[in-house]
Parts: structure tokens; C-alpha cells; sequence
């Protein structure tokens, strides 16, 4: 699917898609059609309660750093803000240690661990040890992915239901 405003970059761009074989079959498709016309509202319900887990998340003691858009607190607020109307859904959060972390990611029962982002459920992505684990450890530091750095892409779930899982979790670390 290409979208654009301008006929001739459309022209370029289809042309591209179909020598490259990037096409989406029928079904795809379908289910990208069908699952567009709720995505607005999934994202706003979303990213409400992005704004509710991650703001009790920066209130833990066991929780070292919330990066949020949505927090008041985030030094990237501003720019977000004039580049996207919500805050996202998608929190980042470090643990006060490796192996605090580790047991956290044990001990929760909600959330799905993977390396992925982006479902209607929510999912919790463990960086150093997933989508960054052949990453030299000095590189992976350097750009901030510490053995703490969690990722929760969250999802539709009721966020008190998420919060009391986090809370039973970060209780046991």
C-alpha cells in the first residue's frame, strides 16, 4: 500500500514496491484494513493507560527512571509534543539492578514477554537480552540500554489490573 500526496512520487514509489515484491497479499490486506478503522480509538484508550502505569511507575522506589512522554518530567516533553498529538503507548523503565530486573520479569503475570511492540495486549521486551542482545555490551551502554532497561508497549488491559501485577513484582525483587 502506498500512500501519498503527490501522483508522480506514487508513480516511483509503486514501481518500487512491486520490483521488490513488497506487496501484501489479499488477507494481509484485509486484517490491515479492518484493524485500521478501530485504531484510533485502541490508541487513545491505549495510551490513557500508558499515562496511568507509567506515572505509578515513577512513583516506585524500586523503579530508578520512568522515560515517558506523557510524565510531566520527561526532558523530551516539549518536542514530543509538537511532533505527535499523544503521548504514545510505549514506556521505558529501569530497575535500581540487573538482578532486580530480572526477578521482575519472572514474577509478572499480565503482561507478555517479547520482543515485539505494538499489540492490543500488553507486552513487556527485556532490550539487553532481546532485540539488543548481539549488541557489544560498551555500545548497548552508550546508547542507554542498561541490563535494567525494560520496555512495555501497553495494551488494552484495565491498568489497575496491570499496576497490582507490577506491584506483586517489584514487591518480590
Amino acid at each position: 500500500m502506498v500512500a501519498t500526496r503527490n501522483e508522480e512520487w506514487g508513480d516511483k514509489l509503486k514501481s518500487i514496491q512491486v520490483s521488490f515484491g513488497a506487496v501484501l497479499g489479499p488477507q494481509d490486506s484485509w486484517l490491515l484494513m479492518r484493524g485500521i478503522k478501530s485504531l484510533a480509538a485502541r490508541m487513545e484508550i491505549q495510551q490513557r493507560n500508558a499515562e496511568v502505569i507509567a506515572s505509578w511507575l515513577s512513583e516506585q522506589p524500586e523503579v530508578k527512571k520512568v522515560y515517558y512522554p506523557g510524565l510531566p518530567s520527561h526532558p523530551g516533553r516539549d518536542l514530543h509534543f509538537r511532533q505527535a498529538s499523544g503521548p504514545g503507548a510505549v514506556i521505558s523503565f529501569e530497575l535500581a539492578n540487573a538482578e532486580g530486573t530480572r526477578s521482575f520479569l519472572r514474577s509478572v503475570t499480565l503482561p507478555l514477554l517479547a520482543p515485539s511492540l505494538g499489540g492490543v495486549e500488553s507486552i513487556l521486551s527485556y532490550p539487553s537480552a532481546m532485540s539488543h542482545a548481539f549488541v557489544p555490551p560498551e555500545e548497548r551502554l552508550a546508547r542507554g540500554v542498561t541490563d535494567s532497561l525494560v520496555r512495555l508497549s501497553v495494551g488494552l488491559e484495565d491498568p489497575e489490573d496491570m499496576i497490582a501485577d507490577f506491584h506483586q513484582a517489584l514487591r518480590k525483587g
